[in-house]
C-alpha cells in the first residue's frame, strides 16, 4: 500500500466512505452501517476546519463510530420503533387479546378456536360451546389458552 495515499487522505475521501457505507446500509437495512456512516461523515467535517494525521483520524472515526452506534442503536430500536416493533415478528405475542370464535366445543378443557382464517388447538377453564366468543390470552406453541369473551 503507497503511504502517500494515506497522509493525502482528507474530508472528501471520508464523505466519499460515508457515502459507500450509506449505500451499502441501504441495501441491507439493518442499521449497522449507518452508523459509521455517520462517523466518516463527522470526520470528514472535522477535516474541513482541523486537518489530521492518518491516525488521529482513524481514532476520531473508531470512537465516533462506537458513540454513535451505542446512541443510534438505543433510539433506533426505541421510540422510533414505537411499543408494537418488539412484537413485529412474534405472532404468539400478538395473538394475546386478540378475539377469535371456539370452532368445537371443549371438552375436558380442549377444543379448537377460529382466529382470522386460522384454526388453533386451544385449552381453557371455562366452559366453552362452538360458536361462543373467545379472548386469547396466552399462546404455548401452537396452543392459545383462552376465556369466553
Amino acid at each position: 500500500m503507497d503511504l502517500a495515499f494515506l497522509a493525502s487522505v482528507g474530508a472528501p475521501h471520508w464523505f466519499a466512505l460515508g457515502l459507500v457505507l450509506l449505500g451499502a446500509e441501504l441495501l441491507t437495512g439493518t442499521t449497522y452501517l449507518l452508523w459509521p456512516a455517520v462517523a466518516a461523515w463527522l470526520v470528514g467535517l472535522i477535516m474541513l476546519f482541523l486537518p489530521l494525521a492518518m491516525p488521529a483520524q482513524l481514532t476520531i472515526f473508531g470512537i465516533a463510530t462506537l458513540a454513535t452506534t451505542l446512541t443510534g442503536r438505543n433510539y433506533v430500536k426505541g421510540p422510533l420503533l414505537g411499543p408494537g416493533a418488539a412484537m413485529m415478528n412474534d405472532r404468539a405475542r400478538q395473538l394475546v387479546g386478540a378475539k377469535g370464535q371456539a370452532a368445537t366445543t371443549f371438552e375436558h378443557g380442549v377444543g379448537r378456536v377460529k382466529l382470522s382464517d386460522s384454526e388453533w388447538r386451544g385449552t381453557s377453564e371455562d366452559a366453552i360451546g362452538a360458536g361462543d366468543p373467545v379472548v386469547v390470552l396466552s399462546v404455548d406453541g401452537a396452543t392459545l389458552t383462552v376465556r369466553r369473551a
